[in-house]
């Protein structure tokens, strides 16, 4: 996300509140290399579905969602009245990542929306002055650079094709529209690092 400050949305200490549970996340990826491979993937399934179904409580007004309404609301973006929260999508591209690809390209794809989301988020909304449509350089520049370091430190991959895959999603990220970022950068970086080495041997 790379929205700069100005546009109508929740409040800074609120992006701050919700990028650290963004952060929280990096559990997903650390623990494929850590997690046997069924419990990771049973444990990401059960932890998608709570997810979802609080969102379709909330969605429908039911009300057990009144019960964590709480803890979620104050973080909620405007356009989530209406749709899923970025904690269902990231969930579910936690499972489906390490279900479609290898232990790598999975955490790495999840790393890229993890850290560099946190990143471009909080840069483009303080400091974000150049912009295209939504976004900004300076939010899109902060995301590269977190997914870059994540590419060159996470063990595996040779570093021409970390950092070619960390600005694949960047790119995805400052270009997805329908599609959720939470969803589209993950799978998008993932299926780059599975398949695109092996075509060219590297």
């Amino acid at each position: 996300m790379t929205t700069p400050a100005g546009t109508a949305q929740i409040s800074y200490a609120g992006e701050v509140k919700r990028k650290l549970v963004h952060l929280f996340a990096l559990v997903m990826p650390l623990g494929y290399f850590i997690v046997p491979y069924w419990w990771a993937l049973g444990t990401l399934l059960l932890a998608w579905l709570v997810s979802l179904t609080i969102d379709v409580c909330r969605l429908f007004n039911l009300r057990p969602y009144h019960w964590v309404a709480p803890l979620i609301g104050p973080v909620l973006r405007p356009q989530e009245d209406r749709d899923f929260t970025g904690a269902t999508y990231i969930l579910f591209s936690g499972f489906f990542c390490l279900a479609a690809f290898d232990v790598t390209a999975a955490a790495a794809g999840m790393g890229f929306i993890i850290l560099g989301d946190t990143a471009a988020a909080l840069v483009g909304r303080r400091w974000g002055r150049h912009r295209f449509g939504e976004k900004s350089y300076e939010g899109s520049a902060a995301f590269f650079f977190c997914a870059a370091i994540w590419a060159v430190f996470l063990p595996g991959i040779p570093l021409g094709w970390g950092l070619a895959a960390a600005l694949l999603a960047t790119v995805v990220e400052a270009t997805s529209g329908l599609i959720d970022d939470n969803v589209s950068v993950p799978l998008a970086s993932g299926a780059f690092l599975f398949y695109l080495p092996g075509l060219f041997g590297g």
